[in-house]
């Protein structure tokens, strides 16, 4: 099987996530435009249930599987890798099944006890079939990852994603002239169709190049360890995974009861605040965190590769990946972070059709920087075998934001923007202490000349898209469009000039690195 190296795997995660991202806030545009910002909080109330279920369901495992099968491979041990695969399956399946069973049974709570807005549970009776189908999923997700093959991964998104529009748009379309439940439940149906050939996907793909005889055709069959010391390896990585995972969903279910709820203190009506907490996770909260597309693939591939430098004995590479995962951090999200302050307004008026919306970006995008360097920092630290100190970070920022959530959002004259300002402060002090864990069990690798030149080019970049769209609250999609791209091209000529960019660096690129080394080559100082 052939090899790939960190920057290739990343680059082909990147790409996918890029793609179906845009894929995504295409359905989420005409979704919303659709059911509208009310039927987007029935769609967006259930979820944090469903993240609470997976957690349970995957107990960690697949960051598990790509970690250790990673280490395996560096040995050649196939009997591990086959061992670590029959363990997680059988946990996952067991327990996916009881999960659903259970999601079935207790319908009559989440309705009476749970859910603010009841006409959020047909969304809800929706879901329950996709738990079966991520978790699953994720197993295949994890082998592959470990064997930095972000191929199939990184297709199967993109299949899960083309089913999943596709179906939206013609059940949402069709469901949505009976009513505004019956569409938003049509909605998390095409979100199971999309995740269901996802997984066909995968499991087609496994078959194809996945298989042990494939992957290591000539190891031998005996095991450098035992049955149980594989046991306990999964169990060492997963449960601190799951606890942080477990802790985080616990929140993340919390989150929209508690919003809502502060929202009534603060005064408004119960429609008003479902309608006003989906302008917040489904419209503003996208577009924060569409920069993730990159950052997120790069924390990914972090893992198995962290973990495969530590296997041999190369911890220097742990610090070259902390310095790659920073600069290219830097480098998408302070222009990014820039962009989604300068344009909020304007850009949630094009996008969704709801200026409204805009105030809300705008308090939280400045913070964007810090929300995408978690990935980073957190993928580094499972991959040292210190997740459990990314979960206490995670523990502290979550608890605080909840605390902030309940404090300002209840404030009548602060309402939705106190939930932004609450996102924005946890988002802070989470990455501070992430970077803190990092910087304490790896030293400090970031080349700090290159991450000034990155804010002096964002900067100048900010002044240009300033000067092209004089008169924000009045710019069209075209205007905005223009002075986005001559910004960007003036920041990316900056950079190249800088040389934070070079010919040597664009040509490592998978596919297209020839030309635009080429391109880079051609600006002035740059190498």
């Amino acid at each position: 099987m052939t090899r790939h190296s960190f920057l290739h795997g990343a680059f082909v995660l990147i790409a996918a996530s890029l793609v179906t991202r845009i894929m995504g806030f295409a359905y989420r545009i005409v979704l919303t435009r659709l059911v509208g910002a009310t039927g987007m909080g029935l769609f967006q109330l259930v979820f944090p249930l469903l993240s609470l279920v997976l957690t349970f369901v995957t107990a960690g495992l697949p960051i598990a599987i790509s970690k250790l099968v990673a280490e395996a491979m560096v040995t050649r041990d196939k009997v591990r890798v086959r061992r670590i695969l029959n363990v997680s399956t059988s946990v996952i399946l067991s327990l996916a099944v009881v999960f659903t069973l259970l999601m079935w049974l207790m319908r009559g709570f989440v309705l009476h006890h749970w859910l603010t807005d009841p006409r959020a549970y047909p969304t809800y009776l929706a879901m329950i079939p996709i738990v079966a189908v991520i978790s699953i999923s994720s197993i295949y997700r994890g082998y592959f990852q470990g064997l930095q093959d972000m191929s199939p991964p990184a297709w199967a998104s993109i299949v899960e994603q083309t089913v999943r529009i596709v179906s939206i748009w013609v059940l949402a379309a069709y469901f949505v002239r009976f009513s505004l439940p019956m569409a938003a439940a049509a909605a998390m149906i095409g979100m199971v169709l999309g995740e269901l050939s996802g997984l066909l996907f995968l499991i087609a793909q496994y078959r194809k190049r996945g298989r042990l005889s494939v992957v290591l055709p000539d190891a031998p069959e005996r095991s450098l360890e035992t049955w149980r010391q594989t046991l306990r390896a999964l169990v060492e990585i997963a449960a601190p995974v799951t606890l942080s995972r477990l802790i985080g969903s616990v929140i993340y279910a919390i989150e929209p009861v508690l919003v809502t709820r502060s929202l009534l203190i603060a005064g408004v009506t119960t429609a008003t605040a479902t309608s006003l907490y989906g302008k917040f996770s489904g419209m503003a909260i996208p577009l924060l965190v569409f920069p993730t597309v990159f950052t997120g693939s790069l924390a990914v591939n972090l893992v198995p590769s962290v973990s495969e430098a530590v296997a041999g004995s190369e911890r220097h590479r742990v610090r070259i990946r902390l310095s790659q995962s920073f600069r290219a951090t830097a480098i998408v999200g302070f222009p990014m972070s820039v962009m989604l302050t300068l344009f909020a307004e304007p850009l949630c008026r094009i996008v969704f059709h709801e200026p409204s919306v805009g105030p809300i970006l705008a308090i939280m995008a400045p913070a964007g920087f810090l929300l995408y360097l978690q990935g980073p920092l957190v993928g580094i630290l499972q991959g040292l075998n210190h997740a459990g100190v990314a979960m206490r970070n995670s523990i502290i920022g979550g608890i605080i934001r909840l605390g902030l959530y309940y404090v300002l959002a209840s404030q009548p004259d602060l309402q939705i923007l106190g939930v932004a300002w609450a996102l924005t402060i946890s988002v802070t002090l989470t990455s501070v202490l992430q970077f803190w864990s990092v910087y304490r069990y790896v030293g400090f690798s970031i080349r700090i000349t290159d991450t000034v030149k990155i804010a002096v080019a964002a900067l100048i970049s900010l002044a240009i898209m300033e000067i092209l769209s004089p008169d924000v609250s009045q710019l069209s999609a075209s205007a905005m469009l223009a002075a986005a791209a001559g910004g960007l091209m003036v920041y990316f000529v900056l950079l190249c000039s800088f040389r934070v960019l070079t010919s040597q660096t664009m040509e490592r690129i998978p596919k297209v690195g020839t030309i635009l080394g080429r391109i880079v080559s051609s600006i002035p100082f740059a190498v």
